[in-house]
């Protein structure tokens, strides 16, 4: 990014970047407090979890858990950008998760805080951008500790982003959702063919005890031989 202007971008978009720090664009709030654990498990509300927002750019909303209701709680909103507080290492610390739909209260783990926009967001788009090497090693050096490190909201609000055009915002966040589309699409065909693979190796070997697989090739017939590993080579410890 030189001059607030990117190296890359869609025909039909000129205008530099806006730039400002996150704070300017929204206000934070707080995750679930004053818990105890016989709180969690059930109930007619939801919290998102930790892993939910450190894992995913933008927020899963089959991986909430349960908790009492409680009105004194934040309630996390469509839009709402939610952020890890601490880690184990500097470089996962302060990780962004956008929230993609209203769900009846729902609040937030007690280990990230949220943040929302004055104005409505792009997903997509901010899903990235917060994510991106530009974002993340502003965040990285703001974090703070030994053993565990953590970022505070008000440091956290002091981060630049870029801001273009709201229509820019759409066709980046469009662009950059396909892929991980597409990402996601041949990650399950990987995991299909690995399964296929992991089942095959049960089946083309012998069982113990057995001299002829369950799968094979139509051709083929006898059965296998059995020996000894060592008595198929002979180890040279002689050195060269």
């Amino acid at each position: 990014m030189a001059g607030n202007v990117p190296k890359i971008r869609f025909p039909g978009f000129t205008e530099p970047w806006e730039q400002r720090k996150l704070g300017e664009i929204g206000n934070t709030f707080s995750g679930l407090s004053g818990k105890t654990k016989e709180d969690f498990g059930h109930g007619q509300a939801s919290f998102v979890t930790y892993l939910n927002v450190f894992n995913n750019s933008i927020g899963q909303p089959n991986m909430i858990e349960k908790v009492e209701i409680d009105p004194k709680q934040f309630q996390v909103k469509q839009g709402d950008i939610l952020f890890t507080t601490s880690s184990e290492t500097p470089d996962e610390v302060g990780m962004a998760c956008v929230w993609p739909v209203n769900l009846p209260n729902l609040y937030l783990n007690s280990f990230c805080f949220g943040f929302r926009p004055k104005k409505e967001i792009d997903i997509n788009f901010y899903a990235h951008m917060l994510r991106s090497p530009q974002v993340r090693n502003q965040i990285t050096l703001l974090a703070q500790g030994i053993s565990r490190y953590n970022i505070s909201k008000t440091k956290m609000m002091d981060i630049r982003i870029w801001l273009p055009s709201e229509s820019e915002q759409r066709w980046i966040g469009r662009f950059l959702g396909n892929i991980d589309n597409l990402i996601t699409l041949h990650q399950r065909k990987l995991d299909d063919l690995k399964k296929f693979k992991s089942g095959l190796l049960q089946k083309m070997f012998p069982k113990a005890g057995e001299t002829v697989p369950e799968v094979r090739f139509p051709e083929f017939t006898g059965d296998w031989e059995q020996r000894k590993l060592g008595e198929l080579y002979k180890i040279n410890n002689e050195r060269n």
